[in-house]
């Protein structure tokens, strides 16, 4: 014991395990590569049902079978709906039938890349199911009581934030109440963590009085609890830290804080070496390690003064972090805490508890849940968000280097380097020096933006966006997807804060669908819609935005065309020519090729980039346009798989007759041009 007592406190040790832990994790997570063992010809799927959630008509499952598999459900109808809230139990055998699912990569710069997502949760084969049925009910005892757990909740009315706080599941909150939540910078108070262990613990403690071997019922407990809350990063990282810290004492150790959070990280990583991946995994580390630093600057204070620092000094080790995932800050969100973590710590999450194990204090839980919506929502209405855009490793290294030592050696001209690296991080697109043209991924739609250099001016045309259906109550979903928050991070990654004009070239879904949501987050300085009959749609964002018809552009050589009054929306479209240095756009909206014909009579139609015309539909894109327009380059925006069959083979003919290269969405996800003063860069975004 004396020679571990001797390693274990040697800085020495700590180094080797530093160098090792970081080799391992390059290798196992970085070098070997994993992928599926099943055949891409897989029809059928036998395993045990881990986790599931049912949203709406969707069923999304996880399974264990000859691997970890991901698969989804549609459900057909209510009854069925019903049958299988009433039927599905963690733990239950089940077969699947259906056919591998693809699951497509990043398609828009600095999103969530959700194939990277399941790859680093050990899932390499996803699933479309088509029918499923229950195969044996025999549950080990770790399901059995995580379902008694489940159907208690269920009794108690499956409210959505005691799910949350009993369970660590947020997706049945509300969808607009949990967008406050982010914005508010308050998500982690929703996530099993050490403010939560901590009430759990002290409970076990004075529940087991002095009970022997009181500390392995207590840890046994944790550790179950673990199991069924789904072994979430941050709560993990609380009991395996309580734990060593309580072994640390036992057999004085006399190991620091420090170190002890350290080797927690460590086992932890050394069990999954992909937990390096997740937000939650920095997030938890590198927030206990700053109260660690801290504390002794904390302690010295009164109660709320504490409360106050402890604020104060989470937000601002967790602040570029938060830049590197969401590009901004609420810098509102130090107050927010300061206000919501003891209300949630000492009321909510007791009564969570307590109208768990019970019903009486339900009415209590809600009441307050109602308290903490309106003070929610509230926040939400004050929040200061603050876009500092993309920033590297390197960078965040740098600011914990400033912040550290500053804190450390209480200097004062660390902090001023800390405040010009956070200017910096701001005004970092002031070094940014070509132009940049994208053709946004945006599915079975149009959407492409310009930026000049440093941002100084900042078009886009159309924004796509999806026609939606109406859709029965059991289908209503409680999160839908909207690929307009994509769009909208991807801007903020790129630090654009206004839009200097939107430019609609028709009043179609596909072309202005997104605008809305884009425009909440992202002002239009500029409006323009073509001159036909505006709809709803339009009308919604000149109600909002500034109309602008005869736009003069600072930055970009900017010409609209529209040829005339036609009898349907396509062909009243927009015509724009944009000339960036020497290389020239030509985005053709969803005009048909008699309006080709029109125009080419009028203008002079070359140019080195031609976006085709209606998505690359045989309507447009006629061969005597494309002979006359000659492009270096034709652009398609269209769906994948999408039922109209876009880009038409008619099309593609012709561009191969011509000898035209395709630049294609389906194929590249977001097209990426920059543009210098010689020579220009086409990157694709989907790998």
């Amino acid at each position: 014991m004396k020679k571990l007592k001797i390693i274990l406190q040697s800085n020495t040790f700590y180094l080797f395990l530093f160098l090792f832990l970081s080799g391992y994790i390059v290798f196992f997570t970085c070098i070997k590569r994993y992928k599926t063992q099943l055949p891409d010809t897989t029809s059928e799927i036998v395993g045990i049902l881990t986790s599931y959630t049912i949203d709406g008509d969707k069923l999304s499952m996880i399974l264990e079978a000859e691997e970890k598999i991901s698969a989804t459900y549609y459900i057909q109808s209510e009854d069925e709906k019903n049958t299988l809230e009433n039927e599905l139990k963690l733990g239950l055998k089940l077969k699947l039938v259906g056919n591998q699912k693809e699951v497509i990569g990043m398609t828009i710069p600095n999103t969530f890349d959700y194939q990277k997502y399941l790859y680093n949760q050990h899932i390499y084969f996803c699933f479309n199911v088509t029918k499923l049925e229950i195969q044996n009910q025999n549950l080990s005892f770790f399901y059995m009581i995580k379902n008694k757990i489940e159907k208690r909740i269920q009794k108690l009315g499956n409210d959505s934030y005691l799910r949350a706080f009993v369970l660590g599941d947020k997706t049945l909150i509300d969808q607009e109440q949990y967008e406050n939540i982010m914005k508010n910078g308050i998500s982690h108070l929703f996530a099993l963590s050490g403010m939560h262990l901590s009430f759990i613990y002290m409970f076990l403690n004075k529940f087991f009085g002095k009970v022997k071997l009181k500390k392995v019922f207590i840890y046994s407990l944790l550790f179950l609890y673990l199991f069924i809350t789904g072994f979430s990063v941050s709560f993990f990282r609380a009991i395996l830290f309580l734990l060593l810290l309580d072994i640390n004492k036992k057999y004085d150790l006399r190991l620091s804080r420090v170190k002890v959070l350290f080797l927690t990280a460590f086992i932890i990583l050394s069990l999954d070496p992909f937990y390096i991946y997740q937000v939650g995994f920095w997030y938890t580390f590198v927030v206990t390690f700053s109260l660690l630093f801290c504390s002794e600057n904390i302690n010295n204070h009164g109660k709320l003064v504490q409360i106050i620092l402890v604020s104060v000094i989470t937000f601002f080790f967790s602040l570029p972090i938060s830049i590197y995932v969401n590009y901004e800050i609420n810098f509102a969100a130090i107050f927010n805490n300061i206000v919501l973590v003891p209300f949630i710590s000492t009321i909510i999450f007791p009564l969570a508890l307590l109208s768990f194990l019970c019903s009486f204090f339900l009415p209590v839980f809600q009441f307050f849940i109602l308290v903490l919506e309106k003070m929610n929502l509230f926040f939400a209405d004050f929040a200061m968000p603050i876009v500092f855009g993309k920033i590297s490793i390197i960078e965040i290294l740098i600011y914990y280097t400033f912040l550290m030592l500053g804190l450390k050696l209480r200097a004062k001209k660390f902090f001023a380097f800390l405040f010009l690296l956070l200017v910096f991080f701001y005004h970092k697109n002031l070094f940014v020096m070509d132009y940049h043209v994208y053709f946004l991924d945006v599915g079975q739609g149009d959407a492409a933006l310009f930026v000049s250099p440093q941002n100084k001016e900042v078009i886009m045309i159309d924004t796509g966006g999806n026609v939606t259906y109406p859709k029965k109550d059991f289908q209503k979903r409680n999160k839908e997807f909207n690929l307009a928050d994509n769009i909208v991070l991807f801007l903020k990654s790129i630090r654009v804060r206004k839009i200097d004009l939107l430019l609609i070239t028709h009043g179609d879904k596909d072309h202005l669908g997104y605008a809305s949501t884009i425009g909440e987050s992202i002002p239009f300085k500029n409006i323009m819609i073509n001159e036909g009959e505006i709809n709803n749609e339009e009308e919604k964002l000149l109600k909002c935005f500034k109309r602008a018809d005869n736009y003069q552009a600072r930055e970009f050589d900017f010409e609209t065309y529209f040829l005339g009054h036609f009898d349907n929306e396509n062909d009243n479209s927009i015509i724009t020519k944009v000339k960036i240095h020497s290389h020239t756009f030509l985005l053709m909206g969803d005009a048909s090729s008699k309006v080709e014909t029109e125009l080419m009579k009028q203008k002079d139609v070359s140019s080195y980039f031609l976006k085709l015309g209606h998505h690359g539909s045989n309507t447009s894109s006629s061969f005597a346009f494309l002979k006359a327009v000659t492009p270096k380059y034709a652009i398609v925006s269209a769906g994948r798989n999408n039922r109209y069959h876009h880009p038409s083979k008619e099309t593609i003919d012709n561009l191969r007759k011509l000898n035209i290269p395709i630049l294609n969405t389906q194929e590249m996800g977001t097209i990426q041009i920059k543009i210098g003063k010689r020579n220009f860069h086409i990157k694709k975004t989907l790998a």
